[in-house]
């Protein structure tokens, strides 16, 4: 029996035929841009002549992008790399000149180029949405500092806040997350190309021409890391995760507000189904698939930290061909459920009356009055919180209020005595709104301190504004100017 030669037919379907489609679908353009750059700089340090030099970039002009794509793969090339090559020599009408693209350079550098070049706009994508999501939470928070609404711990009622309290809680996590991101992003943007196999080249190459004509910050440093280190697409993913926690965290909140038994938040009415069968069905259909979206991006991102955690650190197919897709379904899975998640808050409305009522049913209004025994009597908390606990007890047993009558009969039976503690305070301290108004404390919900951080939440905003605009110029610069130079060159 004759032994195959590579690639084996069985190799070209499983591996060849789809690493093909990827990288047509994700790299193309990636490629182009690639030999631009590298072609330039070989012309700019004299590696090869300015005729070589613009014969390639004619060739490169000819290629026809969409004919590419409707290229199917049979097997007379071995992947996008080879077969670009042979359009190009087509071009070039000259085997030697158009090999002289390929000089000091390696497929490994210009893969790990690829992905970087294919994930630094997608990132900006989910960076722009998690930006719109926060920004519709604050305009939610500007309009809610006296929105009086119970919060809860373990899940029971615990003391009465405010929804813009409740909602910039959320809006400060999404920064920190954008923060990751940013990070995440400025370490992505880093150039291998020059790396070559992994030791670099003899050539006379400039690493920070080509890091500069593709919108790079710089080149990466050292050439061994630049093809073996993963961290710049762990880290992302890393604080994609984050992000995607948080998502669904939030997402399950709002899914109870929506609860008829809550019933504290409606949704607009394109983000709500009905039922084929129950007329009076509004399901919050967009909540669960946000929560749904962002648990499948959250699962994608872990098996490729499952695929790639203990591979060995050098070029190696583990992190390449078959595991880059699984990173950019991650990824725009995460921008699917963050965008959801932006459109499906921004109109969305509050039960007040509702959420008033609660902010001091349950008596969750309590611990401002056993903070307010220890203020006015110099006693210790914990007798303090003995005082109240027994109140509420009783109140509860009795289906009844905290009375004055009540509240100095447990006095008396804790400490021997009354408290110094009127009727009118009593019925002051037990308010919600007295509760939220006297935490003025940095981070609490009173409206002049939820008011501040509001203030400084506005001023981080345009921060992340001014990044993003400043990114995407980058990008955008970076690709008209390269063209500009290839123009230039060309004549």
């Amino acid at each position: 029996m004759t032994e195959e030669k590579f690639p084996a037919q069985n190799y070209k379907k499983n591996i060849l035929e789809d690493c093909f489609e990827d990288a047509k679908k994700y790299f193309l353009e990636a490629f182009i841009e690639i030999d631009y750059a590298h072609a330039v700089m070989l012309g700019e340090q004299g590696i090869i002549t300015p005729e070589e030099q613009k014969i390639i970039l004619k060739a490169l002009r000819q290629l026809n992008l969409d004919e590419i794509r409707q290229a199917e793969y049979d097997g007379t090339f071995e992947d996008l790399f080879y077969y670009l090559q042979r359009e190009i020599t087509k071009f070039c009408g000259d085997a030697d000149t158009a090999g002289k693209l390929h000089t000091a350079r390696s497929r490994n550098d210009i893969d790990v180029t690829l992905y970087r070049l294919y994930l630094r706009p997608k990132v900006l994508e989910l960076i722009e949405e998690t930006m719109n999501l926060r920004g519709n939470l604050l305009n939610l928070v500007s309009q809610h500092h006296e929105t009086l609404i119970p919060a809860y711990t373990h899940t029971q009622p615990a003391q009465p806040t405010t929804m813009a309290h409740y909602l910039l809680s959320m809006a400060e996590v999404l920064g920190r997350d954008l923060n990751r991101l940013q990070n995440a992003y400025e370490n992505i943007n880093y150039c291998p190309l020059g790396a070559a196999a992994i030791t670099t080249t003899g050539f006379p190459i400039n690493r920070h021409r080509v890091a500069e004509l593709m919108g790079f910050t710089a080149p990466t440093v050292n050439s061994y890391g630049s093809i073996s280190a993963v961290d710049y697409f762990t880290e992302l993913l890393g604080s994609m995760s984050a992000l995607l926690v948080n998502i669904g965290k939030f997402a399950q909140e709002f899914l109870l507000m929506a609860m008829m038994e809550f019933n504290v938040v409606r949704l607009p009415d394109g983000f709500v189904q009905g039922s084929s069968i129950m007329p009076q069905k509004r399901n919050p259909v967009a909540l669960e698939h946000i929560r749904a979206i962002a648990s499948k991006a959250l699962g994608e991102s872990l098996g490729v930290f499952t695929a790639v955690h203990n591979t060995p650190f050098g070029d190696i197919n583990d992190s390449e061909d078959d595991i880059q897709p699984l990173i950019y379904h991650a990824l725009r899975d995460a921008t699917r459920a963050v965008s959801l998640f932006a459109a499906t808050i921004k109109s969305a409305k509050f039960n007040l009356e509702t959420l008033r009522e609660r902010a001091e049913a349950n008596f969750i209004t309590v611990t401002e009055l056993a903070d307010s025994i220890v203020r006015k009597e110099n006693l210790p908390f914990r007798i303090s919180h003995k005082i109240v606990g027994n109140c509420v007890k009783i109140a509860y047993e009795q289906k009844t209020e905290i009375s004055h009558e009540l509240l100095q009969n447990v006095a008396k039976e804790v400490i021997g005595r009354e408290l110094d503690f009127t009727k009118e305070e009593l019925k002051q301290t037990l308010t919600a709104e007295f509760f939220v108004s006297i935490r003025t404390i940095y981070g609490g919900s009173a409206p002049s301190e939820t008011k501040r951080a509001l203030s400084v939440e506005n001023d981080l905003e345009i921060v992340n504004k001014n990044w993003f605009a400043r990114k995407k110029s980058e990008l955008e610069n970076a690709g008209q100017t390269l063209q500009q130079v290839v123009d230039k060159i060309i004549g």
